[in-house]
């Protein structure tokens, strides 16, 4: 008896049942929408930025504006996703600390799908990676104090957590903006 042929198909069976696959990024719209319903007790706002700059671009940028201490950025090209950049002010009070977190949760929710387990599981190793580093730039006297992280994602999606003295922020960048 042959279960190659029967354990390829089987596999490839269950993956095609699963809903979307983890790594494909929402189109703007989609992923507005989501982060609106997600954040929903944060008061997410979206409107247009005035981008000032020398370089000619067709991305449309969206300022997104909470009731509470996080702020953030999309960018888009037409309904495509390119970036998505949140951030606070550090040193961060426990509350903006915690509103951070349940942001960048919807954020990865609305963009990839994740539950909240998975992201709260991402978020926890790239938030002490990036304050890991920051203790080591400080140690070093490197001339940018700065903890960095980054994950690599299935289709070409990435995730950075950036962490200075002064601010702390979280990205997602589309495959379309790579």
């Amino acid at each position: 008896m042959r279960l190659g042929p029967t354990v390829l198909a089987l596999a490839l069976a269950a993956w095609s049942a699963g809903g979307r696959p983890a790594w494909a990024v929402a189109g703007c719209d989609a992923f507005s929408a989501a982060l609106r319903t997600n954040a929903s007790d944060l008061g997410v706002e979206f409107s247009r930025a005035i981008v000032v700059s020398r370089t000619r671009s067709n991305a449309n940028v969206f300022d997104v504006n909470t009731k509470v201490d996080v702020d953030a950025t999309l960018s888009c090209r037409g309904d495509t996703f390119l970036r998505f950049e949140a951030r606070i002010s550090e040193p961060a009070n426990a509350r903006t600390t915690t509103n951070f977190e349940r942001f960048q949760t919807a954020a990865l929710k609305a963009a990839l799908g994740w539950d909240a387990g998975k992201s709260r599981g991402v978020l926890k190793g790239m938030t002490a990676d990036a304050r890991e580093y920051l203790v080591a730039s400080r140690q070093r006297g490197d001339v940018y104090i700065a903890g960095k992280t980054e994950e690599h994602e299935a289709g070409g999606v990435s995730l950075g957590l950036m962490a200075t003295d002064s601010d702390r922020t979280f990205v997602i960048v589309g495959p379309a903006a790579q």
